[in-house]
């Protein structure tokens, strides 16, 4: 007799605290990660080009991960919390 499996999972709930927001953009170092999704890099070119209009950041750090379905590697991890005031990760299809 075949046994039939439920492979849905009862809704689990956590509580987080949300990053604390800038009070300001102006200056920010800006991190774009793009995932390597499909069109994520034209994505990411209208983001930095609305972000250096309205804001003008100090610097924009442009990286890009090896394959979307990896972590970040660390080092660009690290680069990145190191140097940017904040991070924006974007994916596309």
């Amino acid at each position: 007799m075949a046994k039939l499996y439920d492979p849905t999972a009862a809704p689990k709930q956590t509580s987080a605290a949300l990053a604390a927001r800038l009070p300001d953009l102006q200056g920010k170092t800006i991190g774009l990660l793009d995932i390597s999704k499909a069109k994520g890099n034209f994505f990411l070119d209208r983001v930095e080009a609305i972000l250096t209009e309205r804001f003008q950041p100090r610097e924009i750090i442009r990286r890009t991960k090896p394959t979307f379905a990896r972590p970040v590697p660390e080092d660009i991890r690290q680069e990145l919390a190191q140097k940017c005031d904040f991070l924006i990760e974007a994916l596309a299809d």
